[in-house]
């Protein structure tokens, strides 16, 4: 994989946090200009699962009090509520290309994605 390409995956997953924290239904993003970097729906999931895996692994600490611990996890947990979301209706067995959507525009998912900041917490 070229630089650029490691550059466009790495927007491309930045657009679909921001569209997943705008419309929490577990709705998948997805262009079909995105199957060259991710190879269908299931591809870009799979990448979705990762990045959050890594992400828990990274700021979750186990040497800091447990109750740290679980502050961060929920915090983590609310952050990417809509990414969880999808990760929930694919571990649901729903048909992901049944509930395919076209991504926000990226400014308006920003502007949304600051305001559910502090959006649900999802049971643990």
């Amino acid at each position: 994989m070229t630089w650029n390409e490691t550059h466009e995956r790495t927007r491309i997953i930045r657009e679909v946090e921001a569209a997943a924290a705008a419309d929490m239904s577990g709705a998948l993003p997805w262009r079909e200009e995105w199957a060259q970097y991710f190879t269908s729906p299931a591809g870009l999931v799979a990448v979705l699962r990762a990045r959050w895996q890594h992400m828990c692994e990274a700021q979750l600490d186990d040497r800091v009090p447990e109750d740290e611990v679980e502050a961060s996890y929920r915090r983590l947990r609310r952050t990417h509520a809509g990414i969880l979301a999808i990760l929930a209706q694919a571990d649901a067995g729903v048909d992901l290309t049944a509930r395919l959507v076209a991504p926000m525009p990226t400014a308006v998912s920003h502007a949304r994605r600051r305001l559910l900041r502090g959006g649900p917490v999802l049971p643990v």
